[in-house]
């Protein structure tokens, strides 16, 4: 028992006890179970005021005027305007600072998108929004913009444009047999960027005639950084109308474009208004046309049948509008060419003149090199034969008739100069 007992309290060897002891741990760590994926964390909940300050929008000064002259400024935001005038807030980019100097005119459902120049404006059917009032440059526009469109009463336009005169014609009025209130409102915008490109354009001429007289007259590091600042001003005018010009004709080349700029043909809805605008089309003394499509014609939706409107008419109308302007802007892009022309021909000028003084210094420089050789020359031989040297220290005394010497040595020197000039002269390499 003792023997046993002894036995049995006997520890196991230390290779044996830890062997099992590791043994027993990777058995452990086999049978465990997978641990169970952990749910993810949940972000952060932003501060009420970090996203207020995030969704908050900044607000610009406004302008809105509607097709009877009312008039009013407001502060608003992308949001508010986007859904006034029914145009996508991406649409809205093009009239915000950063595609400022991208000219555009874009036709979207219920409104064309303006941007010309200074002149960013959004307009409808009815009114147009005009961004930046208050800019130097966009008063004059606005100015056009009230006298073209004076203050009246909603009954009266709207009596006006129906028809009802007693002797059975029909009252003709401005708005109704010219342009619609878009195709306006777009032709006082291109009036005003011809307008401001023409006096920047004359201011430059000017400018450029004064600078180019006293570049002509006096060649000088101020005269020259005039002229290159006229050119770097005419080059941004030149790209400013290219810009507006290559718009205009983009409108010109593409009809399915223009024809969407027409605001006030998507707005017929019902079978009255098709009917007062065919009324408005017969009283109206539009040219008739031998040939007619499908595109010149308003389907009634009550009976099926196509009566022939003026709309077409309409967007001819806007196509010789855009025509004129694009004539004028080509006009413009010449005159800039032609002031262009100028400067380069007096840069040609100040040229020539540079190289004639360039010229007549290369000259002065070859006469300096041919005396200098001759003088050297008599200066060689003079130290060759030593003698400047005194003899046995008598500075009285001299070796040889020296005068002789020294009249005979610069005549020949003199004489090599003379035959170098005369060379040269021949050559014309001192002038003709």
């Amino acid at each position: 028992m003792v023997m046993l007992s002894g036995i049995g309290s006997r520890k196991p060897p230390p290779f044996l006890s830890s062997s099992s002891s590791s043994y027993s741990k990777r058995s452990r760590a086999a049978r465990r179970l997978p641990s169970l994926p952990r749910p993810p964390v949940a972000p952060p909940a932003p501060h009420p005021a970090a996203r207020w300050r995030r969704r908050k929008a900044p607000a610009r000064l406004w302008m809105r005027m509607d097709r009877w002259g009312r008039c009013e400024v407001f502060m608003s935001d992308r949001a508010f305007v986007a859904e006034r005038s029914g145009v996508h807030a991406r649409d809205l980019r093009v009239v915000g600072p950063l595609l400022s100097r991208c000219p555009s005119i874009l036709a979207r459902e219920k409104a064309m998108v303006i941007n010309l120049e200074f002149i960013r404006a959004i307009v409808t059917a009815d009114e147009v929004l005009l961004l930046e009032p208050l800019a130097q440059e966009v008063i004059p526009f606005i100015d056009k913009l009230r006298r073209h469109f004076p203050l009246k009463s909603v009954e009266v336009d709207v009596g006006a444009t129906q028809v009802g005169n007693v002797d059975g014609k029909h009252a003709k009025t401005g708005a109704e047999c010219g342009l619609p209130f878009e195709f306006q409102v777009l032709e006082l915008a291109l009036e005003a960027v011809c307008l401001s490109f023409h006096s920047s354009l004359s201011d430059l001429n000017k400018h450029a005639i004064f600078v180019l007289d006293e570049l002509t007259e006096n060649v000088s590091t101020r005269n020259l950084e005039r002229v290159r600042s006229l050119k770097r001003n005419l080059t941004s005018l030149l790209a400013g109308v290219h810009k507006v010009r290559d718009e205009v004709e983009h409108l010109l080349d593409h009809n399915e474009n223009r024809a969407q700029l027409h605001l006030s043909r998507k707005q017929i809805k019902s079978p009255q208004d098709e009917a007062l605008l065919v009324s408005s089309a017969l009283n109206c003394n539009f040219p008739s046309k031998t040939n007619l499509d499908i595109r010149n014609s308003v389907i009634n939706q009550g009976t099926g049948i196509a009566v022939v409107a003026p709309l077409d008419d309409t967007v001819g109308d806007l196509e010789m509008l855009l025509e004129s302007y694009f004539m004028q802007l080509d006009g413009i892009r010449n005159r800039i060419t032609m002031v262009r022309g100028y400067i380069v021909d007096t840069e040609d000028y100040i040229n020539i003149q540079l190289d004639n003084l360039r010229n007549g210094l290369i000259q002065l420089h070859l006469i300096l090199i041919i005396v200098s050789f001759g003088i050297s020359t008599n200066t060689l031989i003079a130290a060759s034969f030593a003698i400047n040297m005194p003899n046995n220290g008598d500075y009285k005394k001299f070796v040889g008739d020296f005068w002789q010497f020294v009249g005979g040595t610069s005549s020949f020197c003199l004489l090599v100069i003379v035959v170098l000039l005369g060379y040269a002269w021949r050559n014309r390499l001192l002038g003709s």
